[in-house]
């Protein structure tokens, strides 16, 4: 198993663990969210590497049991920012028969590389609050709280 870039052979693959990321999106938060299929033409323009996305794939050449997006940002233009590079960590799924074994370590550090290599100032990523073995790993791998978004559901 290594980490290699996405190919557009991959496809089916990635659509499948986008698909399981979703449902596992709609277990946590089910009064916002819902299981889906990741739009195909959004994936294909991700693989392409268009507006600078990046995925990567964990796994073997006919096989992927990981993938992580990737996007390398600027600093909003606001007088309040320092502008910075981010190399923003869209999307990390592993899955769901290969959790718990390091592949998500794994994308992690693929990840932080691919930061450095592009002269990014920081990773960013946003996870559900409600799903804390994902949070744990982040913790884990050194990323911090930054902010706090919050809901008020009007009934």
């Amino acid at each position: 198993m290594n980490i290699r870039k996405a190919v557009q052979t991959d496809l089916p693959k990635i659509k499948n663990l986008y698909f399981q990321l979703f449902e596992d999106m709609a277990h946590h938060e089910p009064d916002y969210m819902q299981t889906a299929h990741q739009d195909e033409s959004f994936l294909q323009r991700v693989i392409a590497g268009e507006d600078q996305f990046t995925a990567f794939v964990y796994g073997a050449d006919d096989e992927v049991k990981g993938i992580a997006i990737t996007q390398l940002q600027e600093s909003p233009p606001y007088n309040c920012f320092v502008p910075l590079k981010c190399m923003y960590l869209m999307d990390i799924v592993v899955d769901t028969d290969m959790r718990g074994i390091g592949i998500g370590k794994a994308l992690i550090d693929r990840v932080k590389t691919w930061a450095k290599e592009n002269e990014a100032d920081y990773v960013e990523l946003s996870v559900l609050s409600k799903n804390a073995s994902a949070a744990a790993l982040y913790l884990h791998e050194g990323f911090e709280p930054y902010s706090l978004s919050m809901r008020l559901k009007i009934e």
